[in-house]
């Protein structure tokens, strides 16, 4: 009996943490973005963007990517205060639009303003702006009206709050590339050193 106790207890355990378990939705898994390897990518900086800047390399060549998930979200409508039966209600005549952007989506540069990329992950026309300012070297997400991590930002001509989907802050979100392209873009190898140590009489 106590032989048959010993196998059954840990199968009891095993299926009860199988059923609770629950699989992803569709929906969780386009908002975790698509399998890769982080090793693949490493950050779009300042540096970069001034060496092909110099190369005169066309930005809408390099294929970007966002490191983070970001949440664009806008609230339509408003909050109206109602009267029934004596009695002030809500009425939420409100609805919710909800675009995300999973990590390593990649992305376009539209255009650029000195250290300032407006990157597209839609259609055209629909940007994000990405910036390297100050003493920040990587190109992180751009906005207004910054609080608890939350910014505000204009996309397809109306007022969104972006969040990050997995991180804490909105402003942790960073332009990346891969780095087989970087090194495509890299500066260019020395063909070798030589020290000329002189000629001496024979």
């Amino acid at each position: 009996m106590k032989k048959l106790l010993l196998f059954v207890a840990p199968v009891l355990g095993l299926v009860l943490c199988l059923s609770c378990n629950k699989k992803m939705t569709p929906a969780q898994a386009a908002a975790k973005g698509p399998a890769v390897n982080e090793a693949d990518f490493m950050p779009f900086t300042k540096a970069l963007k001034h060496h092909l800047d110099n190369d005169r390399t066309e930005l809408k060549k390099v294929q970007f990517y966002v490191d983070q998930t970001l949440i664009l979200r806008r609230v339509n409508g408003t909050e109206r205060g109602i009267v029934k039966g004596g009695t002030l209600s809500d009425d939420h005549g409100q609805t919710v639009t909800e675009m995300t952007i999973p990590a390593y989506t990649p992305g376009i540069c539209e255009g650029s303003s000195g250290d300032s990329l407006m990157i597209s992950f839609d259609v055209a026309g629909n940007t994000l702006t990405f910036g390297a300012q100050y003493a920040n070297e990587h190109f992180i997400l751009l906005g207004t009206n910054w609080y608890n991590g939350v910014v505000d930002v204009n996309y397809d001509g109306k007022l969104y709050k972006i969040e990050c989907g997995s991180c804490g802050n909105a402003g942790d979100a960073k332009l990346v590339i891969k780095k087989a392209q970087a090194f495509m873009t890299a500066p260019r190898a020395s063909g070798g050193t030589k020290v000329i140590t002189g000629r001496k009489v024979q």
